[in-house]
């Protein structure tokens, strides 16, 4: 099915071919939807965007159903053989997926292969939370047989992102498999290829395990058929990653049946800069931080807030700093920054500066664009504009910069309406640092540093505000996918 290879020049374009899983059969999905899947390095179009039909959608759902009301979940050994199958094969077809997610959301190449590179892993910390939640504990009730039991909650929807599309997508597959669920996944409309990746080998682990053709299906396209799947009543489980206006379609969607909900919606997070922080070292995490997947995660810095003695030369910092990245093909091994996933988003942001530009603010960058004809922009520092002006997640490697004269000011200008899933903090007084992190409301705040990977072991954030709706965490990711029921023997000696 796929037409990727193992031996591709650096500046080559990979194609994959889209196709539906639905009852254990590859379907070519019937819609075109008017658009197309472009190069972000030229501009020049790839494939047709593709969707599947709602009779699919239908009968992919009545499946998923129907597989649940009839048939006891997966026995856990086999569940457990299932992720192991599956990290087997990720780890087996990195490259290929590395190829993919770069070409989809103009990651560098060297980023994604390393993510590509920790999906293995991920479904094994899955199998991992399935052993550690355990499906059934006895309770103490006097010799009575009473236990607490976590069950599939019944079909799932995992609507992916296209930011990070591979790692979110297996990441909650995994987790509603290990709960024993039937899981339909839809990529995101800009970035199937990783996912069909995923969905070519959880077939062949399903095939090699001889398990029913319900247990996993894909499907493609856009919002109407996301709502199709958060809309029905036999969707018990929707997990969505993406853009706040897309979490509140889905919820509203889902809310007539009360379907559990999990959604990580990003954020316009604060980084607040104190007044004893190192420039330099300040500058040049910032700067990680707003170029990292080219600005396009959900927990990256938006909104610099910095004291007024350092305001001047942080600034100066950090644009010299963002002049050392070098944008570039993303499929190229020296490329730091790569373009934006596609033409509409690009735009976007672009209109986003021009509008911080038209409110008093000054933009300024330093890397040169590179002689291509795809969706570049160079890293933007946009100064001048009180903190109140900057309002809204900007979602590429784009900061704002504010002037605050106490730390008490900053920790005013840190909420807003899209605040609330992180935050950094620098200073070198760590005690100090932390302490003003602790008072940051977002579910992970970071000192002196940008980095992707949580904090720590056992690491737990919950989506604050308007953030999203659940949170991520060594135990919420299974458990979300599961309810609990406590199932024994009555007291006939109890009073009431």
């Amino acid at each position: 099915m796929t037409t990727t290879h193992d031996r591709l020049s650096p500046i080559s374009t990979p194609v994959l071919e889209q196709a539906d899983l639905v009852d254990g059969h590859w379907l070519a999905p019937a819609l075109a939807m008017g658009q197309t899947l472009d190069d972000p390095n030229t501009g020049v179009p790839r494939q047709p965007q593709l969707a599947s039909e709602s009779e699919t959608v239908e009968v992919a759902m009545a499946l998923a159903a129907e597989h649940f009301l009839t048939s006891r979940p997966l026995p856990l050994d086999v569940r457990i053989r299932l992720l192991e199958l599956i990290a087997d094969g990720l780890d087996q077809r990195q490259r290929e997926v590395a190829l993919q997610d770069s070409m989809a959301n103009g990651n560098g190449i060297r980023t994604s292969r390393q993510m590509a590179s920790y999906l293995g892993p991920r479904v094994l910390s899955a199998r991992d939370q399935l052993l550690t939640t355990a499906e059934s504990t006895e309770l103490p009730a006097a010799g009575r047989d009473v236990r607490l039991l976590r069950k599939p909650l019944g079909p799932a929807a995992v609507l992916a992102p296209w930011n990070a599309p591979t790692f979110v997508a297996i990441a909650k597959v995994a987790s509603a498999l290990a709960a024993g669920c039937p899981v339909i996944l839809k990529p995101s409309e800009w970035a199937p290829g990783g996912c069909q990746i995923v969905a070519e080998i959880v077939a062949s682990a399903m095939a090699e395990l001889d398990l029913p053709a319900a247990t996993f299906q894909l499907l493609h396209g856009g919002a109407a058929v996301g709502a199709q799947l958060a809309s029905d009543r036999r969707i018990r489980a929707v997990s969505f990653t993406g853009g706040g206006p897309g979490g509140r379609a889905v919820a509203a969607a889902a809310a007539p049946h009360f379907t559990a909900l999990q959604l990580e919606l990003g954020g316009h997070n604060p980084a607040l800069v104190l007044d004893d922080a190192d420039v330099s070292s300040t500058a040049a995490a910032l700067a990680d931080g707003m170029t990292k997947l080219n600005g396009q995660w959900c927990e990256a810095p938006g909104k610099v807030i910095v004291h007024e003695g350092l305001h001047d030369a942080l600034v100066d910092a950090l644009v010299a700093e963002l002049s050392t990245r070098a944008l570039g093909h993303c499929l190229d091994e020296a490329t730091d920054v790569g373009p934006i996933a596609y033409r509409r988003h690009r735009d976007r942001l672009q209109d986003a500066i021009e509008s911080l530009v038209d409110a008093g603010g000054e933009a300024l960058t330093s890397a040169p664009l590179p002689d291509l004809d795809g969706w570049f922009i160079s890293p933007t520092v946009v100064t001048g504009l009180p903190a109140q002006a900057s309002t809204r997640e900007l979602f590429g490697p784009v900061v704002t910069v504010h002037l605050v004269s106490s730390t008490a000011e900053a920790l005013l200008a840190s909420r807003g309406p899209e605040t609330g899933l992180a935050g950094f903090v620098f200073g070198a007084d760590l005690d100090r640092a932390i302490d003003v992190a602790a008072q940051v409301p977002a579910g992970e705040v970071r000192v002196n540093g940008c980095n992707l990977a949580d904090l720590a072991d056992g690491s737990e954030q919950d989506f604050w505000d308007s953030s999203g709706v659940g949170g991520h965490g060594p135990t919420d990711m299974v458990r979300f996918f599961q309810g609990r029921s406590t199932v024994g023997v009555d007291d006939p000696d109890f009073p009431l």
